[in-house]
């Protein structure tokens, strides 16, 4: 059998995927390309022309006086607030000198007092008229109030806003005077202008003003004390709580407070009326005056028990008509047979509330008389 020959099987070439069969020749690098050039910028644009702006309008004239007039209003405002904190307010100090175991206070507002109509008219033309009074007849010497005025340093009774009246028994009483007042120079004020008058039986004695019948000291707040003896002149010196614990009111022309043991006084006058026993169970007793056109004193009863309200309610109603009947046969002096006539009682509550108008012409004949009385009154010093 012939022999078939076969070729010789050769290798194959070698590719590009097995570099290392290539040989140590290594593949050419491509030439680096360098990165394009920014574009160049744009030049800068040139800046806008201004444009020019219009005037502005004038302020009108009518506009200039208006701005004017505000401000003239806010200084006037401004000045106003800063007069009243600074000198006309005043900070009620007289009831704080209610002295303790008072039974009954009697509070006077001195600007609703002096603005009621009787008492411009009567009184105060009386305290304002020096023409009636002998300095008056010697221009070179000052007037008495004008000599206190400059001692005292206090014009009465244009520097008063408030008169509390208070006694603990009945017989013994206080009046305390508060205002503007400047502390610590009354007593010595007034002293100087009695000596210097030559007032008979008025005296010095420590920081009291002693007369017949009437001391007159002040408090270290400024507050003024008149009383009718030392005892409860120097009662009411120190600062208590006992005006606030009696529940006198601090507003209102004419406001007062009764305690409980006034009334039990008072209920022991059943021989005059037997209702009177009623008043015995009276806890406290508040009240308003007001004054004006139409003046109306208001009361309010407030019993020691809450049952015994409908009991109050009745002896009062009772109470009244027997005050009528006695004041049949007394004269009428401030019209106080007309406003009892006109008293409505009325329970609200555990309080029994009493309402009686007060006719006007009643308290101006009253007023009318007191001034009467005053003119003719003694003067300290004055000789007949």
């Amino acid at each position: 059998m012939a022999d078939t020959l076969v070729d010789p099987i050769e290798p194959v070439p070698p590719t590009q995927r097995d570099p290392e069969a290539l040989g140590a020749a290594p593949l050419p690098e491509a030439p680096a390309v360098a990165p394009p050039e920014p574009p160049p910028e744009p030049p800068p644009e040139a800046p806008p022309e201004p444009r020019a702006e219009a005037p502005l309008p004038k302020p009108h004239g009518s506009r200039i006086v208006l701005v004017g007039v505000a401000a003239v209003f806010v200084v006037a405002a401004i000045a106003a607030l800063a007069f009243w904190n600074f000198v006309l307010r005043y900070r009620p100090t007289a009831r704080a000198h209610v002295p303790a175991g008072t039974n009954i206070a009697i509070r006077l507002e001195a600007a609703d007092i002096v603005l009621f109509g009787p008492v411009r008219e009567h009184l105060l033309k009386l305290a304002l008229d020096e023409s009636s009074a002998p300095e008056a007849k010697a221009p070179s010497r000052p007037s008495r109030a004008a000599r206190i005025q400059d001692q005292t340093g206090v014009r009465l009774p244009a520097d008063l806003r408030e008169v509390v009246v208070a006694s603990m028994d009945g017989k013994s009483w206080v009046a305390l005077l508060g205002g503007r007042i400047e502390r610590g120079r009354f007593v010595k004020g007034l002293a100087e202008v009695a000596r210097e008058e030559g007032w008979t039986g008025y005296r010095r004695e420590g920081e009291l003003f002693v007369g017949p019948s009437i001391v007159i000291g002040q408090a270290d707040d400024g507050t003024i004390l008149v009383g009718t003896d030392r005892s409860i002149v120097e009662a009411a010196l120190p600062a208590t709580e006992e005006g606030q614990k009696l529940g006198l009111p601090e507003k209102g022309a004419v406001t007062f407070a009764i305690a409980r043991q006034a009334f039990e006084a008072l209920s022991g006058a059943n021989m005059i009326t037997p209702r009177a026993s009623v008043l015995g169970t009276v806890e406290r007793a508040t009240g308003t005056l007001a004054l004006g056109g139409s003046p109306e004193l208001v009361v309010r009863l407030e019993p020691t028990k809450a049952a015994d309200a409908p009991k109050l309610e009745e002896g009062a109603r009772g109470l009244l008509g027997d005050l009528g009947l006695a004041l049949l046969l007394l004269p009428d002096v401030a019209g106080e047979k007309e406003a009892l006539r006109g008293t409505t009682v009325k329970r609200e509550g555990n309080v029994v509330v009493l309402r009686a108008p007060w006719p006007y012409e009643g308290l101006d004949r009253a007023t009318a008389t007191l001034a009467d009385k005053l003119r003719g009154a003694e003067i300290p010093g004055k000789k007949p």
